[in-house]
């Protein structure tokens, strides 16, 4: 059984769902959604941020940093992502780590548009829910 990291998503119903199935296949999942960072945490105001500000507040706080070697721990733990479509900036970096590192990542279209470029480092890019059970099954 694999151990999947869920890239970050906003549609949460549809991360719930596949996390529920996948779960009842025996995988371990871990859910970087739950260990995201809030940024309104550190600063209500982080939204109007200059460059500078966001950096020093990158690289200056405990928090931060926590979060990123949790994150980074939870990365290198996992054998595969899964990674919805759209996708975030944050997402596809995540993703981009895993393809560069040689693991699987299983991609979810859930709605209609364009796919980006990225979509090709994707090892299975599937269009349901039941297509990615499927895809980490021989995992």
């Amino acid at each position: 059984m694999a151990r999947i990291l869920i890239a970050p998503t906003k549609n949460t119903s549809v991360k719930d769902k596949v996390s529920k199935l996948l779960r009842e296949e025996n995988h371990s999942i871990i859910d970087s959604n739950h260990e995201a960072l809030d940024w309104s945490e550190i600063d209500p105001d982080y939204k109007k941020w200059t460059s500078q500000e966001a950096i020093g507040s990158l690289l200056g706080n405990p928090a931060v940093k926590s979060a990123y070697a949790d994150l980074e721990r939870d990365m290198r733990s996992a054998d595969a992502c899964l990674l919805f479509f759209p996708t975030s900036h944050d997402a596809a970096a995540i993703a981009g780590w895993f393809s560069a590192h040689q693991r699987d990542v299983v991609g979810l279209v859930h709605s209609q548009g364009e796919l980006p470029v990225l979509a090709f480092m994707t090892t299975d890019l599937c269009l349901n829910i039941d297509e990615v059970v499927d895809a980490f099954s021989d995992r």
